[in-house]
């Protein structure tokens, strides 16, 4: 099976990140946890020689936007093999293909990918300077060190822990495997792209379980590079940025998640959920409504209702629970027509 093994295998990676304890709750919402000496990513795929294939394949012959997440598996594996489809990519048409190819050469310690670290440093999403910045530490130069000087992030906190963290004078290395029990296989570029983004969420759950958010914030940018379809993984960073207060940086990764899947019903629901949740009722029912026109299921659809009431369009709330009463049969329905129609809205002249 080509899965962690189980509960020892998660209680190893806490390990490695020097957890003491499992933290099931935010603890502060202005705070998370960050360890000086524990801040380099999980290496899942190191060595998983048989993932390398599709890659290649994708690295080679795909669109730029595949060749991208082609370089960065290839920087997860890290072998020989992986390293030499690195380098030929270093001489790619698209440049933001080279410069994965560099970050990802860079996480190997293989100096050759300074370029590449050094631009992503500068003009890279949060979530690839992080993988830039660790290249740097792994590179470890006079001029890779130097540009960590130079560069200090100081418009990203958790970046700019990073930076300082990585100019430490001892060495730091990625925990490597393995941590699966068997050799990981993917018959096609699908399946390879599935494992990879799996690999992220385990490494995301390890981080978020240490107390490190902004690391398992981390991980699930990476893991929506690869994987932009999962709906659920925009909402888990999202959550986690609004319980740290950060509502803005909340609201735009809920709004990405809409433009990667415009025709999710979840993308647009979490959005309108958040917005019921934080008190804007008028905000979310526009959300709410597209999530049920794109097929919301009877569960998530109630919010839409309750969003009506909240914004004092009752006729409008009760007709939505009329249509759920059709294929809703959990009890809810009846309660809230009978709560409404008390209210007047099942009269001509109810309120709308």
């Amino acid at each position: 099976m080509n899965t962690l093994t189980g509960r020892a295998a998660v209680l190893c990676l806490l390990t490695i990140i020097g957890c003491s304890c499992l933290k099931t709750a935010l603890a502060d919402e202005h705070e998370t946890a960050f360890d000086e000496s524990q801040w380099v990513p999980l290496a899942l795929l190191s060595g998983q020689e048989s993932l390398i294939p599709p890659a290649v394949a994708k690295l080679q012959n795909g669109l730029p936007i595949n060749r991208r997440r082609a370089a960065f598996v290839l920087g997860q594996i890290g072998t020989p093999r992986a390293l030499q489809a690195l380098r030929g990519a270093l001489e790619d048409s698209d440049r933001r293909v080279r410069i994965h190819a560099g970050v990802a050469l860079a996480q190997q310690g293989v100096a050759e990918g300074y370029q590449g670290a050094k631009a992503a440093l500068y003009e890279g999403p949060a979530w690839l300077k992080y993988y830039a910045i660790y290249g740097l530490n792994q590179i470890r130069d006079e001029r890779a060190l130097g540009l960590l000087e130079q560069n200090s992030c100081e418009g990203d906190p958790f970046l700019s822990r990073v930076v300082k963290a990585a100019q430490r004078p001892e060495p730091v290395q990625s925990a490597r495997g393995p941590f699966y029990e068997q050799p990981l296989l993917a018959q096609d570029w699908a399946e390879l792209l599935e494992i990879a983004a799996r690999a992220l969420a385990i490494e995301c759950d390890t981080w978020f379980h240490g107390g490190d958010y902004d690391q398992a914030i981390r991980c699930n940018e990476a893991t929506v590079f690869l994987q932009p379809s999962w709906v659920e993984t925009y909402a888990a960073s999202a959550w986690l940025q609004w319980s740290m207060n950060r509502h803005g940086a909340a609201i735009s990764t809920y709004r990405r998640a809409i433009d990667a899947n415009p025709t999710d019903w979840e993308a647009y629901f979490e959005l309108g959920f958040y917005y019921m949740h934080h008190g804007h009722p008028s905000a979310a029912v526009e959300y709410l409504r597209q999530s049920v026109e794109l097929g919301a299921p009877p569960i998530s659809a109630r919010s839409y209702a309750h969003a009506l009431e909240q914004v004092g369009r009752l006729k409008q709330a009760f007709r939505v629970w009329q249509e759920l009463d059709k294929i809703d049969q959990s009890g809810v329905v009846d309660s809230n027509l009978r709560r409404l129609e008390q209210l007047g809205a099942g009269t001509a002249d109810g309120r709308d």
